[in-house]
């Protein structure tokens, strides 16, 4: 009989050191690995490996901030930042753009994105300067976001359900010019 005793007590010892081990273990070995295995065996230590590149988001803008904006021209400003999940995301939408759109009174407006990034210091200041003057909200400040007329469109789901809809209408030719800018005539 006191063999099987022993037996059932070993298996128990190994159960709970198992059981135990799996909860415990993943906490206690990485303070073991560095502070006793790597000392002893400078060998085991893994190679650093170099962070992943970060890829920058670079939108298409077929309009520079500087460029002449005419009269019946559809300005849709972007703001976003090149590093921004978000607004990589819309990338297949602002690029998907077309070139010019008919409006329903029948003038074809040519449409002119104009990107601005907000890590930038001269665009920053110009986004700013937008928000000043047209008291958006301190919470909707922040990328992506559009401004197409008189529209203010603030993150993926008001830009994917207002942009084009606001465009079609005519919205476009109302975007108020930033810094002072006015529209040519043709």
């Amino acid at each position: 009989m006191k063999k099987p005793v022993k037996i059932l007590c070993l298996v128990l010892a190994l159960l709970l050191f198992f059981v135990l081990g799996w909860r415990v273990m993943p906490k206690v070995w990485p303070s073991i690995r560095e502070g006793v295995v790597y000392p002893l065996i400078p060998g085991l230590r893994p190679a650093p490996t170099e962070a992943p590149a970060r890829e920058l988001y670079a939108p298409e803008s077929n309009t520079a901030f500087t460029d002449e904006i005419a009269a019946t021209d559809s300005v849709i400003y972007y703001f976003y930042k090149d590093y921004c999940p978000w607004c990589k995301q819309l990338e297949p939408l602002i690029a998907g753009l077309p070139q010019q759109i008919t409006l329903p009174d029948g003038t074809v407006s040519r449409v002119r994105v104009i990107a601005l990034n907000k890590v930038e210091d001269e665009p920053l200041q110009v986004i700013t300067d937008y928000y000043t003057a047209h008291g958006i909200p301190e919470e909707k400040q922040y990328v992506p976001a559009l401004v197409i007329g008189e529209e203010y469109l603030f993150a993926g789901e008001e830009i994917i359900g207002g942009l084009m809809d606001a465009l079609v209408t005519g919205e476009g030719l109302k975007t108020p010019l930033i810094n002072g800018r006015e529209r040519v005539a043709e």
